[in-house]
């Protein structure tokens, strides 16, 4: 269980970067604002172990490199991926990451976390090859 104190860094710092998001017109300041959310929860991890920090680290990096990477893939390689509402929904999901920490811990529940969770993955595997091709297809939607 995390302690109120770290919850309330986790949501002061989420929501900092939630709003820095909103703002960044460039794709690039987008993601590099949504690393806070991996970035924050491993230093919180340093000052108590928590395996839904060890979750939302491991999560939203993935989601980073993922998302870095398609965007940086040569412009005859680009992945078919409409990139403003693919970052948008970064966004979305990172401002429901900040409200999760934002309320009490027992007003939150382990399944919301895993549902925001679920969506960032969702999101990474919408850049892969293969997700990008069943995004096309209609197969899911972001």
């Amino acid at each position: 269980m995390l302690s109120k104190e770290y919850r309330q860094r986790l949501a002061k710092e989420y929501r900092y970067a939630v709003t820095k998001m909103q703002e960044a017109k460039d794709p690039g300041r987008k993601l590099y604002y949504f690393s806070v959310l991996f970035g924050e929860a491993q230093r919180t991890l340093n000052w108590g172990w928590n395996r839904d920090l060890v979750l939302i680290y491991t999560v939203t990096l993935h989601v980073h490199t993922q998302v870095n990477g398609a965007m940086r893939m040569p412009t005859g390689q680009i992945l078919p991926i409409d990139w403003a509402s693919l970052l948008e929904k970064l966004t979305q999901g990172s401002s429901y990451l900040a409200a999760y920490f934002e309320r009490a811990e027992n007003e939150s529940s382990k399944e919301e976390l895993y549902q925001i969770l679920a969506d960032f993955a969702v999101i990474a595997y919408a850049v892969s090859g293969n997700g990008s091709y069943l995004l096309e297809r209609g197969a899911f939607k972001l």
